[in-house]
This record gives C-alpha cells, sequence and structure tokens, in this order.
C-alpha cells in the first residue's frame, strides 16, 4: 500500500529553516534604520515594490496605517497571496495537499491578474494627476 502522497525528502525541516529566515528578516528590518534603495528610482519612476520595504517595516512595527501609505498594493493584495502562499507550502511539507499554487486554467487566471495588477499598479502611481500623486512614495 502506498502513501497518499509521494514522500518529501526534506519534510518539515524546510518550512522551520524558511520560518527561521523569515524570522531573521523581519528582525533585520526592525533593526536596521535603512532599506535597501529601489532600482526604479534611478529612472526616476516608482516600481510596483517601491516603498514595499518600508511598508513591511511598518507593519512588523504595528503601524498599518503607514504600511498602507507605503505601499497599498503590496499590503493589500500581495501581503494575502504571500500569506496563503505560506500557508499552502506549509500544507504540502504536511503532506495535506499536493501543490502550493492553483492548478490548471485558476491557477494561470490568478497569474495573469496578479501580472496585470502590478503592471496597473506601476503605470497608475507614475501618473502625474493629482489624484494619482498620492499613490507614489
Amino acid at each position: 500500500m502506498g502513501t497518499r502522497f509521494a514522500s518529501r525528502r526534506f519534510g518539515p525541516f524546510r518550512t522551520l529553516s524558511v520560518v527561521l529566515g523569515l524570522g531573521v528578516v523581519a528582525a533585520v528590518l526592525l533593526i536596521s534604520p535603512v532599506g535597501p534603495p529601489c532600482p526604479f528610482k534611478t529612472l526616476g519612476l516608482d516600481g510596483p515594490m517601491c516603498g514595499g520595504t518600508r511598508m513591511l517595516r511598518a507593519l512588523l512595527a504595528g503601524d498599518p496605517l503607514l504600511a498602507l501609505d507605503f505601499n497599498a498594493f503590496a499590503l493589500l493584495v500581495l501581503s494575502p497571496v504571500a500569506l496563503s502562499l505560506f500557508v499552502a507550502g506549509v500544507r504540502f511539507e504536511l503532506g495535506s495537499t499536493r501543490r502550493i499554487w492553483p492548478a490548471g486554467r485558476g491557477g494561470v487566471a490568478c497569474a495573469y491578474l496578479l501580472g496585470v495588477g502590478l503592471l496597473l499598479w506601476t503605470i497608475l502611481r507614475n501618473i502625474p494627476v493629482p489624484p494619482l500623486t498620492t499613490l507614489s512614495t
């Protein structure tokens, strides 16, 4: 008799190492006085993740309104996606699911929607029209 899913080589140790790595990154973000520079800024533009590090630092410090001001798209769209992928990865490691990303047309649609959302966010935050200037960092 076979197991329900194929055995995993690393098992929960890989998940534990990812959790430890994320904890170290969170600690460095809270301690570090400066964040890494955004490559889009060298072109004079705001990229889709510009302000993402400051957003994450504000979230870790417990200030969600400041985090929203730094990068609303990353907070409202990318953070829940990253959290759900993390939970799916843990479930994958524990053997309760077969895949991390949705399969079939649903997974393709999710990927396209995220890509189009990032592209639209990048375009909208670089338009110098007064209501949209609040989106820039």
